[in-house]
């Protein structure tokens, strides 16, 4: 489902890769679910980097977005700004990231600066690109074959919707838990027919390389 469909029915979600190809550069996997009666996000952010030790901060991400509008010929912009820890904002975690992204009006491309604790100090990563992808992404997604799409399926929603779901517990948002809750269920009750569509792609994909 597009960002677009589902922006009607106020919730909609949204995965961003945020990074350069250098080698040994860090990479910032963004999901969010945005919540637009409130102009709201809530979600996760996995950072990771090939260095010694290797880098792999796990944070519970919420904040809030803005239309940047200008002047035309000019696009107008979104401005995301959000923070993140371990618990959400409820827990009595320090804050361990923030992030500033502008994206372009239909949510596709964008500019990231974001900051995150290591442990010993603040890093600060700036003006890196960030690429709007077509499922949610997780580091836990590389999962061996052999576990099979069923399992991949449910690691995927719940990289979607366990940090938000949890945040707007420990908030006592109703109206988000609400929203929350019918769109994780009507998620849930669509698995059965998204297996049958990737077993339908997979017979096909072999089809096509075999001739």
């Amino acid at each position: 489902m597009s960002a677009t469909q589902s922006q009607a029915e106020g919730l909609f979600p949204l995965s961003y890769r945020i990074g350069t190809s250098q080698p040994g550069a860090p990479s910032l996997i963004l999901n969010l679910l945005v919540y637009t009666p409130e102009l709201t996000v809530r979600g996760s952010s996995t950072i990771t980097q090939a260095v010694n030790p290797p880098l792999d901060l796990h944070s519970d991400v919420w904040g809030q977005y803005t239309y940047l509008t200008v002047m035309p010929p000019s696009a107008s912009k979104i401005l995301i700004t959000a923070q993140g820890n371990q618990g959400g904002p409820g827990s009595n975690s320090i804050i361990t990231f923030k992030l500033h992204l502008v994206v372009s009006d239909d949510w596709k491309e964008g500019i990231a600066n974001y900051q995150y604790y290591n442990g010993h100090s603040w890093v600060t990563v700036n003006q890196v690109p960030a690429h709007l992808q077509e499922t949610v992404q997780s580091s836990t997604l590389s999962t061996p074959e052999h576990q099979g799409q069923h399992n991949r399926l449910h690691v995927t929603s719940a990289a979607l919707y366990a940090a938000p779901i949890h945040g707007a517990i420990a908030s006592g948002d109703l109206a988000q838990m609400k929203s929350l809750h019918k769109a994780a269920t009507q998620q849930l009750e669509q698995l059965p027919l998204i297996r049958t569509a990737l077993v339908a792609a997979k017979a096909e994909i072999n089809k096509q390389e075999r001739r």
